[in-house]
């Protein structure tokens, strides 16, 4: 047995399919439906949430990395944390440490660090521009990371508020079409039925 094939090639079915044809049984709110869906589509794959998220993480990562700077510090002494860790990892230290802020005086303060740093030992640490100690400014690979989970969850979100549009839009013009359904029906029904 054969297919019958509508005319037109794969891009015309499709629009055929989703309501874009002169079908004279579509009525208008067939094609105001198949319209909202268009455009909801167009909407989501414009993509603008999630390059403006991506944008802004670089853009953060570039101001911290303009406002905070490496300067080198002396360990003054190491006090290790006890951890529930397993003794395969090796356990953190508070670190104790002087630095020279921007304006020339000396600051101490805690860091943590690695469990085998000795005191005297010469280290870098990241301070702002008054000289208070900040972590180390994000990395490009940390940056993409936040990047790509803030533009996944901002194409969810818009994604799941344009399926709520297009259910509520659905919703109305259903009712829309039932009721001319219904219309139509009390038209016809005396003819076929008999009944008045």
């Amino acid at each position: 047995m054969k297919r019958h094939r509508l005319p037109g090639g794969w891009f015309r079915r499709s629009l055929r399919r989703a309501g874009f044809d002169r079908n004279p049984m579509r009525r208008a709110t067939d094609r105001i439906q198949a319209i909202t869906r268009a455009a909801l589509l167009v909407v989501f794959l414009a993509g603008a949430p999630a390059a403006a998220i991506y944008v802004s993480g670089l853009q953060a990562g570039r101001a911290q990395a303009a406002a905070w700077h490496p300067v080198a510090a002396v360990v003054l002494r190491m006090t290790p944390v006890v951890t529930g860790w397993s003794r395969s990892r090796p356990s953190p230290a508070r670190l104790s440490v002087r630095w020279t802020s921007p304006s020339g005086s000396p600051r101490t303060g805690e860091i943590t660090g690695a469990w085998d740093t000795v005191a005297g030992r010469t280290m870098t640490v990241w301070v702002d521009h008054q000289g208070r100690l900040t972590s180390p400014p994000l990395s490009r690979a940390q940056i993409a990371a936040r990047a790509a989970a803030g533009a996944a969850a901002a194409a969810a979100a818009v994604a799941l508020l344009l399926i709520l549009i297009g259910k509520a839009v659905s919703l109305l013009l259903d009712k829309r079409r039932l009721a001319a359904w219904e219309a139509d029906w009390s038209t016809v029904e005396p003819h076929w039925t008999g009944r008045k």
